[in-house]
């Protein structure tokens, strides 16, 4: 069994998956889930729990993840190391990567990413700098996504359009049907939900959190961000459900 708790066997590794954006087509979950189980096994290692990161930037650091974070801080129980689909899963910074990878090296533990010939071994000068040379890959394409983001939203102010989607909590507003966006206001569902949100977190803020409030919403049956895009324009709702960074990012962007 690849998946199974720990057992103390020196080969039970948390498995760690990333992404900045989940869309409802996207089949990275799965393909990051694959290729973690096959280099788990390429070392003989097995899984004893999942750091699954949705909606969380490349850019920040492991430790603050809101799934890896907890067991970088040994928070979530004994572990022997972490095997994840790739370098840039674990992060897109070079120093956090590095920190990451130290961090595992100097408590004995394994670190394994899928194309990578058995497990990482930091104290060997040619397999420290190929992780080095691979975190700084990341970097610099983590740089060149921010830059084109830059650049497509100045070109599409300067043109008077929107860039992307409306955020959740607005709507855009077109003066003829089919017509150029002439105006975003409040959405007037989305918004009062995400300001009682607020509400709440900030009138009892030690006992009301995101975790509480993404849990709460869920058990009201009100639709996601992804779902209530979706019925804004027309499709059917994937049932996907809140999630607690999903909503602090929210929170955060007003």
């Amino acid at each position: 069994m690849i998946e199974r708790p720990y057992d103390g066997c020196g080969k039970c590794l948390v498995g760690v998956r990333r992404l900045s954006r989940v869309k409802l087509a996207t089949s990275s979950p799965e393909r990051q889930r694959e290729n973690v189980l096959t280099a788990a096994a390429s070392v003989g290692a097995h899984i004893v729990g999942w750091a699954d990161d949705w909606e969380v930037s490349g850019a920040t650091d492991p430790v603050t993840r809101p799934k890896l974070g907890p067991w970088l801080r040994d928070e979530r129980g004994p572990y022997d190391g972490l095997v994840a689909a790739a370098v840039d899963r674990l992060d897109r910074n070079v120093v956090d990567c590095l920190n990451t990878g130290y961090k595992m090296r100097d408590e004995k533990k394994m670190l394994v990413t899928y194309g990578h010939d058995g497990a990482w071994d930091l104290d060997d000068p040619a397999d420290e700098n190929r992780f080095t040379m691979e975190a700084w890959g990341a970097q610099m394409e983590l740089r060149a996504i921010q830059r084109r983001n830059r650049d497509a939203t100045i070109k599409t102010r300067a043109a008077g359009r929107p860039k992307g989607k409306p955020s959740y909590g607005f709507q855009y507003v077109r003066k003829v049907m089919g017509g150029k966006i002439d105006h975003v206001e409040l959405h007037p569902h989305a918004s009062e939900v995400i300001r009682e949100v607020a509400r709440r977190i900030v009138a009892d803020p030690d006992n009301v959190t995101t975790s509480s409030e993404a849990a709460r919403l869920n058990r009201a049956g009100e639709l996601s961000p992804a779902d209530h895009l979706a019925v804004m324009y027309g499709k059917l709702a994937g049932g996907r459900p809140w999630s607690p960074q999903s909503l602090k990012n929210i929170l955060l962007s007003e």
